[in-house]
This record gives structure tokens, C-alpha cells and sequence, in this order.
């Protein structure tokens, strides 16, 4: 019996740190378990890359010498058009694109394409551009893709808002944690070290991701400066990474002794950080999903994090939720987390229930469920 051949573009796997790259490549990994299809892979030159770093995967590479630059050019359908398959060498049944970005070329076989979130369509940007950019990948990708995936059905929800497009052929595939990898348990030996390696504090609130403007990271550090300074003596803040607006905010404030910025953190240490934190704070007002909520989660760390977009969806019953924008919210979750022991038990024991929800085994076999009701359909 001939099986079915799926393309998957590997476009976004070498981005390191990205969400759109763990999610791609998490999926993959779930893809190539399971035996169903003849897989190869496909990438567009990239300047930095080299062909040596793709040969992780199982299937075959098929590696073009047209930049990415081109092919993602909005001029190029136009300048120079062309079918993906002659420049990857090979037609398939499925294209699979676990990010925004398609090329701009012409397709044979079943485009699915990935849309995370509309951050920047949702939200201020720092740059007009990147939300004019946004727009146009996304408007492009959605007029060109059979079907579409995302993480959340709140992400379904706000691409049904702001773009046309058919609801039944919108999929919601959720991120995963590895449960295991957050939750084992780690020799205080290994905690010891690093906490000595991002110099932190004895005992701290922490916040883990990025710092764009929707992170928010600036009223939680205003909420955090709201608290009585006997708890902030006791219990520091510590920001990860950090820029000079967040850090001259918390000198304003008074509070630069008690707000620690570390550098970026290793993927390698981040189970160790929740495991050291009090509790993880997440008040951002927009995300696709929100994959700290439940890494940490898994790791025993209680969440505080926002009542809209795709939080509570997350987070479920299993964490502080706050309005995002009342600064009073956040210092009243902070301090019953930080003060009662008894519901910050409540809310480590909710989180692992909830964390195991989302493994990466099951985005896997939603994926797969995904491409068979496709294939089916067409025969």
C-alpha cells in the first residue's frame, strides 16, 4: 500500500528559544513516530545555516539554494513564479508549514499552514512596520492555505474575528510540556548551582519569558512595588532578561535592591528556576496560549496569571487569574501566594492535574488525526 507523502517545511526548527520553533519542533518529533507517512523535509537557503544542522531528522532533506529572502519577498509570485515542489524537488500530498510564513510561490498538493497568535495585530507593537508585516504574512498564508492550525480556541476565535475564513478548516493543535523533564525532581546540588550561575535571591517571585510591550512585565513590577516592604525584604522579584525602561521603572519605584534581571535563561535551567521560585508570575495582555503557565505548572510552582486571551483557557482552574491591567489584582494574588501556605499547596497540586493535559504526545496524535481526515477527503 503506497503511503501518503508530507512535506514539512523546516523553515522555523533552527530558531533557538522560539515558541513557533519548540512547537515545530515537538510536532516533527510526534510526526516521524508515527510510520503512517512518507515524510521529507524541505528549507530554503539561510545565511548561517548549514546543511549539517537539518540531519537531526529521520526523513530526507531537501535543501534549495533559493534564499528564503526570495521566496518570502512579496514580489516573487509576481517576478518569478514557480511551483514549490520543482524547487524542492519533490511533490507531495501534504505541504506542512508549522509557522505563519509560506513561501510565495504556487502549490500542488494540500497547504496547511500554522498560525500561532495575532500579538501584534491584537496589541501595541514596539514598530508599526512589524504589525504591517504581520498582517500581510498572515493575510497571505490564510488566502493560500486548504487549512489552518492553531494552538488555542482563543486563537480560533480572534483569526475568525479579523480574518474570512471557513471555521471547519481551522484545527486547534496545543503546546505541550514535557511533564517529566519539568517535574522530576532535581538534587539541591544542581539547584544550588544555578542559582549561583543567574545570582538569584533567597526567595523570589519570578517571571520567565520575553519582554515585548503585551508581556506586561511593567505593571507586574508595579504590583510587586505595592506590596508592604517587609514582604519585599523577605521575597525579591527576579525578571528574566530585562531592558533599561523595566530597570529605570523599578529604580523610580524604589525597589531596584529587591528587582533582580537576569540574562537569558538555558533552556537546560528552566526547570530548575520554577522549582526555586515562590511562584511564577504571567500577567501579559494578550498570548496565543501562554506556555510558561504550564511549565511551570509542571514544575510545582503556583501561577498567577491573566483572566483574557488564551490564559484561563490554559490555566484552567488551576491558577491565580487577575485582570492584567488593575495593578491592585496582582499585589492581592502575590500576597496570598507568598502568605498561605496551605493555598499555594492547593494550587502546586491543581497545576501538575493540569500540566498533564497537555503533552506533546497528544498535540502529536491531534496532528495525525488532522492529516487523515485531510488525506480521506480526498479520495
Amino acid at each position: 500500500m503506497k503511503r501518503n507523502t508530507i512535506n514539512i517545511n523546516l523553515q522555523p526548527v533552527n530558531n533557538q528559544g522560539s515558541g513557533i520553533a519548540l512547537f515545530a519542533n515537538k510536532l516533527i518529533a510526534e510526526l516521524e513516530k508515527s510510520k503512517l507517512y512518507k515524510i521529507f523535509g524541505s528549507f530554503n537557503f539561510v545565511r548561517g545555516v548549514k546543511k549539517n544542522e537539518l540531519e537531526r531528522f529521520s526523513f530526507p532533506v531537501k535543501y534549495s539554494s533559493v534564499p528564503a529572502k526570495v521566496v518570502y519577498s512579496r514580489l516573487i509570485k509576481k517576478a518569478l513564479p514557480f511551483y514549490y515542489h520543482n524547487m524542492m524537488h519533490g511533490e507531495s500530498d501534504i505541504n506542512l508549514f508549522l509557522t505563519y510564513k509560506i513561501p510565495r510561490v504556487s502549490y500542488s498538493g494540500i497547504v496547511i499552514s500554522t498560525i500561532h497568535d495575532l500579538i501584534p495585530l491584537r496589541v501595541a507593537t514596539e514598530n508599526d512596520q512589524i504589525q504591517i508585516d504581520y498582517r500581510n504574512d498572515i493575510d497571505y498564508a490564510i488566502r493560500h492555505s486548504d487549512y489552518l492550525i492553531t494552538i488555542s480556541e482563543a486563537s480560533k476565535k480572534d483569526i475568525l474575528e479579523e480574518f474570512l475564513y471557513n471555521k471547519n478548516k481551522i484545527f486547534v493543535i496545543p503546546n505541550g510540556v514535557d511533564f517529566e523533564l519539568y517535574n522530576n525532581e532535581i538534587e539541591q546540588e544542581h539547584l544550588t548551582k544555578v542559582k549561583e550561575k543567574y545570582q538569584l535571591p533567597n526567595k523570589f517571585v519570578v517571571y520567565l519569558g520575553g519582554i515585548r510591550i503585551h508581556k506586561n512585565v511593567g505593571n507586574l513590577i508595579r504590583a510587586y512595588a505595592l506590596l508592604s516592604e517587609d514582604i519585599r525584604a523577605e521575597v525579591s522579584l527576579v525578571i528574566t532578561q530585562g531592558n533599561e525602561d523595566l530597570k529605570k521603572l523599578a529604580a523610580n519605584l524604589n525597589i531596584e535592591e529587591q528587582v533582580f534581571f537576569t540574562p537569558y535563561i538555558d533552556e537546560q535551567d528552566k526547570p530548575a528556576v520554577y522549582k526555586l521560585a515562590l511562584t511564577m508570575a504571567f500577567i501579559s495582555s494578550y498570548e496565543g496560549f501562554g506556555l510558561p503557565i504550564i511549565e511551570a505548572m509542571a514544575a510545582g510552582t503556583p501561577v498567577i496569571t491573566s483572566n483574557v486571551s488564551s490564559m484561563p483557557e490554559v490555566a484552567g482552574d488551576a491558577a491565580v487569574l487577575v485582570d492584567p491591567f488593575e495593578i491592585e489584582e496582582t499585589k492581592y494574588a502575590l500576597e496570598r501566594i507568598i502568605g498561605d501556605g496551605d493555598f499555594r499547596k492547593k494550587l502546586i497540586e491543581s497545576g501538575y492535574e493540569n500540566a498533564k493535559k497537555y503533552s506533546w504526545t497528544h498535540s502529536g496524535e491531534e496532528l495525525v488525526k488532522l492529516c487523515n481526515t485531510i488525506l480521506k477527503q480526498q479520495l
